[in-house]
């Protein structure tokens, strides 16, 4: 394909930060850690989907403060490949977004930590007079109630196939699956990449940022950058309502 414009999506808990931030940070102010292990079984074996988990989770938060949740937000540590991966497709123009179904709050405070400066999707953490915390999806799908934050709409909304745009989706975990039968390009780890293997999604294994830079620069340099025909009709299906 000639001419073409990466549009690269990228997953954030576990993908450009080493943990779970939300199960890492937000996790600490859980006391009662067998109903909390519990709510995290359910969700790996897909027992209850990414909204209900999240739900059962923020019922269990106890003494929340965001003074003492930015001290456990300063510990967490990023892939260290991230920013020159960040730097490498800045200087070819591949635009990068993060897509999350956890909070813009603290993806906000970590990239600024990091002094990254890059678009991001997530949904919003607020926390009520009596200092309870609730959820807003602010990027949800209106048909869906599985997902926190529908990854594949935002994926849909800032690619262009008549322009030759052609997306990458870099992801690790079950938020992920939806969005990578969407996805021209998947880079997947851990329960993504077991998703894609089961079902022939095509996809590349990636341990960090590193691996990703090298592949993506091989796929330009051996011409391999294309629309992926499976995703492209997919795209199609939706746009016409199907």
């Amino acid at each position: 394909m000639k001419n073409y414009k990466l549009k690269i999506f990228c997953d954030f808990d576990g993908t450009i930060t080493k943990k779970d931030v939300w199960i890492n940070s937000l996790g600490k102010f859980i006391n009662d850690k067998e109903k909390f292990e519990t709510v995290c079984e359910d969700f790996n074996a897909e027992k209850i989907n990414g909204r209900q988990a999240n739900e059962k989770l923020l019922e269990l938060v106890e003494n929340f403060s965001f003074d003492k949740f930015n001290e456990y937000l300063n510990s967490e540590e990023i892939d260290e490949y991230f920013k020159n991966f960040i730097e490498y497709c800045r200087e070819k123009d591949h635009e990068v977004i993060i897509v999350s179904g956890g909070y813009e709050y603290y993806i906000d405070f970590i990239l600024k930590k990091e002094h990254i400066d890059m678009k991001f999707f997530g949904c919003e953490l607020k926390q009520s007079d009596d200092k309870k915390l609730s959820n807003v999806y602010l990027y949800s799908d209106e048909y869906c109630q599985i997902c926190e934050t529908c990854k594949r709409n935002i994926l849909l909304d800032n690619t262009n196939d008549l322009d030759n745009e052609v997306s990458v989706y870099i992801g690790d975990g079950i938020s992920d699956q939806c969005v990578s039968r969407f996805a021209d390009i998947v880079f997947a780890k851990g329960k993504l990449a077991s998703y894609c293997w089961k079902n022939n999604i095509t996809y590349f294994e990636y341990k960090n940022f590193s691996d990703i830079k090298n592949k993506i620069i091989k796929l330009i340099g051996t011409n391999m950058i294309k629309h992926r025909q499976e995703a492209k009709v997919r795209r199609r299906d939706v746009f016409l309502g199907g």
